[in-house]
């Protein structure tokens, strides 16, 4: 029987109401019966629809290498003055980011020093901030201390986030990153 909140199934009732035949609406006959239905220009359309909305949000090559740049720049920063690595995950890396995301990273310092790492960061940031000859913008540094320490800043206005010692992010992209290139 089709549920009250909607099964997707096409369905032929007899007169008395039952069910005679129930099939998925991806079925090979339905399938084309409605593509057949909307028409080869109505297909045409919404595609042109869909790859405009892409190209809108999609990165470009522009947004690519700015945020190379701002990843390059605060890893340079946090690297010379606290010899900590600091990897991107997340949108960028993975090139899913829209036009205002911001950029993850995650800076490794050794294990349970993550508010120190993070008051660290934080201050390394604020130093840059004042720095007249500094090579990018930064401003709006804050220090957030949550379960998992992030610091946030504004670096070319782009927002960055950066956690500390957090492996999940990274694993997730190796994932990822494994899967597309099956």
């Amino acid at each position: 029987m089709v549920s009250l909140m909607g099964d997707l199934r096409d369905w032929s009732p007899e007169l008395s109401g039952v069910v005679l035949e129930e099939r998925p609406l991806s079925s090979p006959s339905s399938l084309s019966l409605n593509q057949t239905e909307i028409g080869a220009e109505y297909w045409q359309k919404a595609e042109e629809a869909t790859q405009g909305i892409i190209a809108k949000v999609q990165p470009t090559v522009v947004s690519e290498e700015r945020r190379k740049a701002v990843i390059d720049y605060v890893q340079r920063l946090i690297r010379n003055y606290l010899g900590c690595a600091v990897f991107p995950f997340g949108s960028v890396p993975l090139k899913t980011y829209l036009p205002d995301g911001d950029i993850d990273l995650t800076a490794f310092g050794g294990l349970n020093v993550e508010e120190a790492l993070a008051n660290d960061v934080c201050s390394v940031l604020e130093r840059e901030d004042q720095n007249r000859a500094a090579e990018f913008v930064v401003k709006d540094t804050q220090l957030i201390r949550a379960e998992v320490k992030l610091v946030k800043c504004l670096v070319q206005n782009i927002v960055v986030d950066i956690s500390f010692n957090q492996l999940g992010g990274l694993c997730t992209l190796c994932f990822l990153e494994q899967v597309a290139s099956l």
